[in-house]
């Protein structure tokens, strides 16, 4: 059983040492369970996280970036992989970014999203169903599966805002707040402005509603643990808990998600234990007792081959992730690397992020405005001491390392330089026969660059010992764009490397076309690590037909009242 719990903090749990009663019945089975206290979401938003849990792909190679794309058809699920195995599948969902709409009903043989999905959606009937309500329908199901194995997805929406948890948990974590504002979106996004301070009063009763609201989850966690103890399932199933972002309560200055990638709003719970109902401790994967605290940082595109070896299916090639099963107890298999670098990225609500983390130290991209922060998590894990000046060379490390793990435009070009240490100058044209629709420079202290006309990018990177490089797009996307490049002021053929074939021009300039005809055009060249001396450039594949869809306006409408869109 998979639950993803939605804007949950890791650390506004009793197990990650919170100090109020938010989650007893969690806390009571992460005691007999295995506690990751570095775990990571792909995404700061639901959409591309449940997306990259669900597929172990990170958002730029799934490529559900954004609500105007749905998965597309080549790209395997953990629910086909299981359904394939031989298990009943049930998804029970309650918000429209895990819906049937972007994909994520394929591999289930039932798939309940309430409506959300449908034409009777309606943004005045708050149609998000509440956690009791998601619980009791997973719950007929799994008693109708008779002894089949089973794989039930239960997804929890309630800890996002608007928090309005049932009196009942209300009275649990109780204010004096008597103020104007309540806790809907409009209120809140007041104060979404780093620059605007929040009411300190106002800001405890939105945090005493978010707790709430949490409490209430963990009760309908605890009925699912009750029901599979008294479906006979308990003492051999495996039951995974996590979320799929956290939340900011100022913390950075803004509130909510999506807009940033520090640590309160992806660093999220994940707990991996059997389901026996007793106090006792569990047995791992090898016989081992489990009940014990990972420090390996991981990451949500590690669920998929994890679940997929727990329940011995065979997982399909191309996954991104990592089995956990070693760090259960007592599995066997490579452990994941505690230098591992992981990745969380977000295109959304006027941010371009990317964010990479490698053992202790964490770089923050910000693509759009081309600037860097540097963290070193162990020493300050509130993310308080930004140290990419003080730290070059780790920052210049990082940097490299999140390059050569995630795509940056779907549908869009890279073109990457690399000097070989002793310090060149880059420089080049680009013209396209349409327009330049969006570019992401990824240089920092000496490069610079300029678009003239529309038609026209011009840029310049001076003294460069290593990597550095710009993405773009087009539009139209498939037209035809003119390179003219050249090191130290000398135009170069032999230095400049395309697609994974590592093809050269023949002359300078030299023109690609915008609907690539080879396979190659799409793969990273080999030698694109920042090493080589060079020019290194090559295509995102687009989206595919079959990805787009349209949302509707009242979903929409649905959507901006929960903070999703502008």
């Amino acid at each position: 059983m998979l639950v993803v719990v939605d804007t949950l903090r890791a650390d506004h749990l009793g197990l990650y040492g919170y100090g109020r009663p938010t989650s007893p019945r969690l806390d009571a089975f992460a005691r007999r369970a295995t506690v990751f206290d570095a775990a990571w979401s792909a995404a700061p938003w639901t959409l591309p996280s449940v997306m990259s849990i669900m597929t172990s792909r990170y958002p730029s190679r799934h490529r559900v970036e954004n609500d105007g794309l749905r998965l597309a058809a080549d790209v395997p699920t953990l629910a086909e992989t299981l359904e394939r195995a031989g298990y009943a599948t049930g998804g029970f969902v309650s918000h429209v970014y895990v819906s049937s709409t972007f994909g994520f009903a394929r591999g289930f043989e039932v798939f309940e999203d309430f409506g959300l999905s449908g034409p009777g959606y309606r943004l005045e009937a708050g149609m998000e169903p509440p956690a009791d309500r998601v619980t009791d329908t997973a719950l007929r199901w799994l008693k109708g599966q008779g002894r089949r194995p089973v794989f039930l997805l239960v997804h929890y929406f309630d800890p996002h805002w608007p928090y309005a948890p049932p009196e009942t948990y209300r009275a649990l974590f109780p204010d004096g707040y008597r103020g104007p504002l309540d806790t809907s979106y409009d209120s809140i996004s007041k104060f979404l402005d780093p620059k605007t301070p929040i009411p300190e009063d106002y800001r405890d009763h939105l945090i005493d509603r978010y707790d709430g609201e949490i409490r209430f989850v963990d009760d309908q966690i605890g009925r699912l643990l009750d029901g599979l103890a008294a479906s006979g399932r308990a003492s051999r199933a495996w039951v995974v808990v996590t979320a799929d972002h956290g939340e900011e309560f100022k913390d950075h200055g803004s509130m909510g998600h999506g807009r940033r990638v520090y640590e309160e709003t992806i660093r999220v719970p994940l707990v991996i234990g059997r389901a026996a109902a007793t106090g006792a401790a569990a047995p791992g994967p090898g016989g081992a007792v489990a009940g014990s605290r990972v420090t390996v940082p991981v990451s949500g595109i590690d669920l998929f081959p994890t679940i997929a070896a727990l329940a011995g299916a065979s997982a399909p090639g191309g996954l991104q992730g990592t089995s956990l099963v070693p760090l259960l107890g007592g599995g066997t298999g490579a452990t994941p690397a505690p230098d591992r670098p992981l990745v969380c990225e977000t295109i959304r609500l006027n941010a371009h992020l990317k964010a990479v983390r490698r053992g202790g130290l964490k770089l923050i991209q910000s693509m759009d405005e081309n600037r860097t922060e540097l963290y070193d998590l162990i020493a300050d894990p509130r993310e308080r001491s930004d140290l990419s000046e003080a730290r070059r060379d780790d920052r210049r490390s990082l940097v490299r390392t999140l390059f050569s793990l995630v795509d940056f435009l779907s549908g869009g070009w890279n073109v990457r330089w690399s000097g070989d240490g002793r310090g060149h100058t880059f420089q080049g044209t680009i013209r396209t026969s349409g327009i330049f629709r969006t570019v992401v420079p990824l240089f920092r202290e000496r490069g610079k660059y300029a678009l003239g006309p529309p038609n026209e990018l011009v840029f310049t990177d001076g003294g460069q010992t290593g990597a550095s490089g710009l993405s773009f797009t087009t539009s139209p996307e498939d037209v035809p764009v003119e390179f003219n490049l050249s090191i130290d002021g000398r135009p170069v053929t032999d230095r400049v490397f395309l697609g994974g074939n590592e093809a050269r021009p023949r002359a300078m300039p030299f023109t690609l076309e915008g609907r690539p005809s080879s396979e190659a055009a799409f793969t990273k060249p080999p030698r694109a690590d920042g090493r080589d001396l060079g020019f290194f450039i090559w295509r995102l594949r687009p989206a595919g037909a079959d990805q787009e869809i349209v949302l509707d306006d009242e979903i929409r409408e649905r959507l901006r009242s929960l903070g999703y869109t502008n």
